[in-house]
């Protein structure tokens, strides 16, 4: 890998008018802190909502990891960097208590190093986890954004202001702790593989047809580069994982690649359903959780995510997602190592998977 992050002479544009021109910026090690300064209106921010996918690029290239993340050509979807942005604004989602706004920043990849307990200790809200954004306040509602963003794990961590509504004592020793806790890192030796990356290609077909497909169904999935590819990835090889649009159910022609990883985690629905991928695992654990709780973070995560509206989820849910769950999904949990309720607080999920993987 050349630099870890690289911006080459970029055209930011904020309310259709250029508004910084030719900026070039090397982060050479993963792990550097990096701060961007300059005057209030000056495009600070424009830079980091551009960086992390919320804004296109007018012109040049910003490169993760050697890979093109924006370009005048190329637009990676913002779920699909590794990069969380922290505002100073809140971003928290009003129905969801604080606990669940914080846990949603790692329910694709899981935790690793970083505790959702040690974060919002020496973040001071603690105390808040159980209540909602309305009930706690601005300076509460900001550290609860910067854990969502830490507990998740990234590439690369953007703040923008990120500590600007807290009090000076306590803003220096969250800095401090934020600091220490970057460095602690891990440096790329887990991946996690989401079987959803491999629904079938459907671009031979017409979108008013694509929509109509039943995606819920094992047959959806090209398990057969799947298995390929885990088989690869568990020797160590290089693997590219295609890129899938759920908006338009086709693959876009590219693809995210790992390689050289100690730990590989599979996740998805039909984990377990696939005899042929079960017999690579070394350990399963399949995650019951009631209906309720499904539906509700299938609508967080559709709206937010797949841009799907309210009525499209509940019908999809209610045709196929929930069929196919009861005939596929719910009977490949006899073949689960360990059975984890998904209502349980993070930090006994956890406990419970290292007791398994230690024994």
């Amino acid at each position: 890998m050349n630099n870890f992050f690289e911006i080459k002479n970029a055209t930011f544009k904020a309310g259709g008018k250029d508004k910084i021109k030719n900026l070039s910026i090397e982060i050479k090690n993963e792990g550097d802190i990096v701060c961007l300064l300059g005057p209030s209106g000056i495009g600070k921010t424009t830079i980091l909502r551009t960086i992390a996918g919320l804004e296109q690029l007018e012109n040049g290239e910003i490169i993760l990891k050697d890979k093109v993340i924006s370009s005048t050509n190329e637009h990676l979807e913002p779920e699909k960097r590794k990069i969380a942005l922290s505002f100073h604004e809140n971003s928290l989602f009003p129905h969801h208590s604080i606990y669940k706004n914080i846990i949603l920043g790692i329910s694709k990849s899981g935790p690793k190093k970083i505790n959702v307990e040690e974060i919002t200790k020496f973040l001071n809200i603690d105390h808040v986890l159980d209540k909602y954004p309305h009930q706690i306040s601005a300076g509460e509602a900001q550290r609860a954004s910067l854990a969502r963003s830490l507990c998740a794990e990234p590439d690369l961590l953007l703040l923008d202001e990120p500590l600007s509504n807290i009090d000076q004592n306590l803003k220096e020793e969250i800095q401090y702790s934020v600091k220490n806790l970057l460095k602690e890192y891990p440096s790329g030796n887990i991946a996690s593989i989401s079987i959803d990356s491999y629904y079938k290609d459907l671009s031979h077909i017409n979108y008013k047809n694509r929509v109509k497909q039943n995606f819920d169904h094992p047959d959806a999935i090209d398990i057969n580069l799947l298995e390929h590819h885990l088989e690869q990835a568990s020797k160590g090889h290089e693997i590219s994982i295609p890129i899938y649009d759920f908006t338009t159910h086709i693959r876009i022609g590219k693809t995210s690649s790992i390689s050289n990883v100690k730990i590989i985690i599979v996740e998805g629905i039909f984990a377990l359903h696939f005899s042929q991928l079960r017999k690579l695992y070394t350990q399963k654990i399949f995650m019951d959780t009631p209906e309720n709780i499904r539906l509700e973070r299938r609508f967080v995560r559709d709206v937010r995510e797949r841009g799907r509206t309210i009525k499209s989820i509940k019908d999809q849910y209610d045709s196929t997602v929930l069929p196919m769950h009861n005939k596929y999904v719910e009977p490949s949990k006899i073949f689960s190592d360990l059975m984890l309720n998904g209502e349980d607080n993070i930090n006994d999920i956890i406990n419970k998977i290292e007791e398994l993987i230690r024994s």
